[in-house]
């Protein structure tokens, strides 16, 4: 008797490095077998584990979801998603995709794009891949918020610290601007001394690490944190007063919005779309201060996803089961 159920497999790095990427991956699986779907996880991250998934992956009603942030895994992988049955769907996480294309020598964009047509679907964090893409290839896009409202982590009550503001940096990497936060927080402190910072740390506690380490040492009004789970990190930002990300580039980040979800203030650089509720500043230390002080422009929240990623799933999904039962 022929299998009748719709196989979902999730394509990624297993594990994944702490963080957005592997948060929305894990709420998107739950969120998915709340919906009844049959999930299969295909590890990208080694090959052994990957080949034990290849029996499941001869599935016809199938969806496959494969999620990335550097652009070249999807050139690399485009053949097997060009043979793969069912429905394809290349998930970018990362706010720097346009950046990314910019950046290829001209050869590496034009495989780039012609890669990409091998993904019945592209999902991304914001509008500006389109912007890149060929004609033929832009009504493929699908912008998502990788943020899955109603799990957000933390249940137990906080009490808000009018005082606390924390900040999130992958690894202390240049472009999430964790020195520029505690600059900010400095010039602030001069009209608000109780003032103290939070730097939420994840992933690799390397060298970056290291060095904002020492830029804060001896400064007893930061702390940094590393690596913590995610109802610490949801508790976290339920105690804070306010949320600030001086990005470089960005996504539609789980971060950001789980800080809105929670009540925090998220007051953030204005270079990049953010979601309706943030208040926006130049990405400029001084700026960054008036604002946190004394608000920032309001965020209109063009180029951002009203639905989720679950609710993209939820959707693509029914269509598979459709064109499987026609």
């Amino acid at each position: 008797m022929a299998d009748e159920r719709v196989h979902v497999f999730q394509w990624a790095q297993v594990p994944g490095p702490v963080g957005g990427v592997t948060r929305s991956v894990h709420d998107l699986t739950a969120g998915l077998v709340d919906a009844g779907a049959t999930m299969h996880q295909v590890d990208t991250g080694s090959a052994p584990r990957a080949a034990r998934a290849v029996p499941a992956l001869r599935a016809r009603r199938a969806l496959h979801l494969f999620h990335i942030t550097r652009l070249w895994r999807a050139i690399v992988l485009a053949p097997v998603f060009a043979v793969l049955p069912g429905r394809t769907v290349v998930v970018l996480h990362s706010g720097s995709t346009r950046r990314q294309v910019e950046c290829m020598p001209a050869w590496r964009a034009r495989l780039l794009r012609t890669s990409l047509a091998a993904y019945d679907e592209i999902w991304a964090v914001n509008d500006e891949i389109r912007e890149v893409l060929p004609e033929r290839l832009r009504d493929r896009v699908v912008v998502v918020s990788p943020f899955v409202p109603t799990r957000v982590t933390s249940t137990e009550p906080v009490e808000r610290d009018p005082d606390l503001v924390t900040v999130a940096t992958n690894s202390g990497l240049a472009h999430y601007n964790a020195s520029l936060a505690v600059e900010a927080v400095r010039l602030a402190r001069a009209e608000r001394p109780g003032l103290r910072l939070w730097v939420l740390a994840y992933d690799q506690d390397g060298p970056h690490m290291a060095a904002l380490r020492r830029e804060v040492e001896g400064l007893d009004w930061v702390e940094v944190s590393m690596n913590l789970s995610a109802t610490e990190v949801s508790a976290a930002l339920a105690r804070s007063a306010v949320f600030l990300r001086p990005t470089t580039w960005d996504g539609d980040s789980v971060i950001v919005r789980e800080a809105l979800a929670m009540g925090a203030r998220v007051v953030a650089s204005d270079l990049v779309a953010r979601p309706v509720g943030v208040e926006l500043a130049a990405l400029d230390a001084r700026a960054l201060a008036d604002a946190l002080l004394n608000g920032g422009r309001p965020s209109d929240g063009a180029g951002l996803a009203h639905q989720s990623v679950v609710d993209a799933a939820v959707a693509t999904l029914a269509l598979v089961s459709q064109a499987s039962a026609g």
